[in-house]
């Protein structure tokens, strides 16, 4: 009974860490374009 409860355990923080992983780093894959009028406000042009 103990071993059940374990493998379910595990089953469901995998799942729970394979979505916040995929959510996360679908932050760092998008990237909006910046607006034209920030141009100005550059340091290195």
């Amino acid at each position: 009974m103990k071993k059940s409860k374990a493998g379910k355990v595990v089953k469901v923080l995998d799942l729970v860490l394979k979505l916040e992983a995929n959510s996360a780093s679908c932050v760092f894959a998008y990237e909006p374009k910046t607006p034209k009028a920030l141009v100005k406000f550059k340091k290195v042009k």
